[in-house]
């Protein structure tokens, strides 16, 4: 509320003070170039006790904020459902390479990290079955360097 006092008042003074100079100008012969420098020095007051005020202007991403929390609920849903599907891929696709390793295997997991550009990080792949050197050496050499787990198999 106080810089909005200060930006008034400059604006107030900037306008009399103007008014006072265009009232004592030579004559018409400049008048496009006084009206113009006059709008410059007018603008330019007014900004600066807004940036010395502090002014930040905030545009909200959505307007009513109560449905802030429905947003908020939607958009972490979609993450979820996003890194769940992408965990799903992810699995499927070292299943296939394995098989086509021929090496078996009970079950696989993976744990993804999907970032603010959206690039997806592997944090880890656990296996469970009885060939775990071979599935590991075949997981890092198809994946790239991704944290291989052993899931203890019930015998």
């Amino acid at each position: 509320m106080e810089l909005m006092k200060k930006i008034i008042l400059s604006a107030c003074f900037l306008s009399i003070v103007i008014t006072v100079v265009d009232s004592i100008k030579p004559g018409e012969k400049f008048s496009q170039q006084l009206k113009m420098i006059f709008s410059l020095f007018f603008i330019t007051g007014i900004m600066s006790v807004a940036l010395k005020g502090g002014l930040s202007i905030d545009i909200p991403a959505y307007a009513d904020l109560e449905y802030s929390d429905d947003y908020n609920s939607l958009e972490d849903a979609a993450g979820i459902a996003l890194k769940s599907e992408t965990e799903k891929n992810i699995n499927a696709y070292i299943e296939d390479i394995l098989l086509k390793n021929d090496v078996s295997f009970d079950k696989i997991s993976s744990d993804v990290n999907i970032e603010e550009d959206n690039s997806i990080i592997i944090n880890r792949i656990d296996y469970k079955g009885m060939e775990f050197e071979q599935a590991r050496e075949i997981i890092i050499n198809s994946v790239g360097d991704v944290e291989v787990n052993q899931i203890e198999t019930n015998k």
